[in-house]
């Protein structure tokens, strides 16, 4: 079809003129579906590469259409081995259609359960791509502010793939280091403090949710999994206590410990920036624990514990919610947002704890409410096949 001739379409279809980019690409399954819309795999055309293409329903987005353009304006700029890059997008009357690089390798638990060896060195190469990443995009005043295992994907299924960090359909470009953004966003678990304080956040919010993945990644669940009620759960991430359980943290070095107690500070202005993390200790030294954590990391994650605290974490994030707006109505109006607050705010209920603890099963422990120790917890380690740990830092 002639150029000429698909434009008279375009005009009688009411098509918008980038719509005849479709023709390029072949869409295949679906890769996942969400509120917005969902995922497909595809393949371009001309050279047979392999794509994801993310398809958003234009109905869908009631409040905010603009949303799908900023995200576009913010990911077709970065060029980083660890970001997820777009490649192309295009829009009907009725979608809009942003091509991906493809990551076929999986979610960070996911491609840890699949191998037989996980240590704190293999922990630390994973934490430094984030943070290399992450300090990329702080560099070039652009906030994430959905920083979760979810959005932390590997490549493909080798050995040595690498991690990237995906979906920025929240991030903000910052117009200066002092901007003030105000929605209320993020994923429950991961969001800082002054997020669900609506105390106004920056670039420090990015780095409390890498505080978070990083104790995770390391034992498996949340460093304030105790904490349902809003109330209590906001105390405790205000504390600068970070609470680390012998049973699960033993060996570990006492610089992970610092570099995670730097990341989940709550005063956010104390809090360690991406450049400071890459030359901490713990990502650039090398006395690091060799025990195999991987026995507790997926007891203690357990995707399968997720569903059954669905109902009780979202009362506790509606609860939250209720409490943030009390905070902010107490707020000055001195604060600058340059975001809509009616149409942007996304918090997603996403945050783990040990499944021990959630498990009517698990043995209790006099004195405590934290998870018992699986037994492999203290068992002498099996050489076996280590985790992809060659990508380069």
């Amino acid at each position: 079809m002639s150029s000429t001739i698909r434009g008279i379409w375009h005009q009688i279809a009411q098509q918008p003129q980038s719509y005849e980019r479709k023709q390029y690409y072949t869409f295949g399954k679906v890769l996942g579906a969400g509120t917005f819309g969902e995922v497909r795999e595809a393949t371009f055309n001309p050279d047979g590469r392999q794509v994801a293409i993310k398809v958003i329903k234009k109905a869908a987005m009631t409040t905010d259409e603009q949303m799908v353009l900023k995200e576009i304006d913010i990911v077709r700029h970065l060029n980083h081995p660890n970001i997820v890059k777009l490649l192309d997008w295009f829009e009907s009357k009725d979608k809009y259609y942003l091509v991906f690089q493809l990551c076929t390798g999986g979610e960070l638990f996911e491609k840890l359960s699949d191998y037989g060896h996980f240590t704190e060195d293999d922990a630390r190469k994973l934490i430094r791509c984030a943070i290399e990443s992450v300090a990329y995009l702080h560099k070039h005043n652009i906030v994430h502010r959905d920083i979760k295992p979810e959005n932390l994907i590997f490549l493909d299924k080798s050995e040595n793939a690498p991690l990237m960090l995906a979906d920025f359909g929240i991030a903000r470009i910052m117009r200066s280091n002092d901007e003030i953004l105000n929605t209320m966003c993020g994923s429950f678990g991961y969001a800082a403090p002054e997020i669900l304080l609506r105390h106004g956040h920056g670039k420090a919010v990015d780095i409390w949710s890498m505080g978070v993945v990083t104790f995770s990644v390391l034992c498996g669940y949340s460093p304030f999994w105790k904490f349902e009620e809003p109330r209590a759960l906001l105390t405790a991430m205000q504390s600068d206590n970070v609470e680390f359980l012998e049973r699960f943290w033993w060996g570990i070095s006492e610089h992970a410990k610092d570099f995670i107690r730097q990341c989940l500070r709550a005063n956010p202005q104390s809090r360690i920036t991406a450049e400071q993390a890459l030359n901490h200790p713990w990502l650039t030294g090398s006395d690091v624990s060799t025990r195999n954590l991987l026995p507790d990391v997926l007891e203690n994650f357990n995707a399968k514990a997720t569903l059954r605290r669905a109902v009780v974490k979202l009362r506790a994030i509606n609860r939250m919610k209720r409490l943030s707006m009390s905070s902010a109505s107490k707020q000055s109006g001195s604060q600058s947002s340059s975001e809509n607050e009616a149409g942007e705010g996304q918090m997603d209920v996403d945050a783990e704890k040990p499944a021990a603890a959630a498990a009517s099963s698990a043995p209790a422990v006099a004195g405590s409410s934290a998870p018992a120790a699986p037994a492999a917890a203290v068992k002498p380690e099996v050489p076996e096949q280590t985790i992809p740990g060659a990508w380069t830092a």
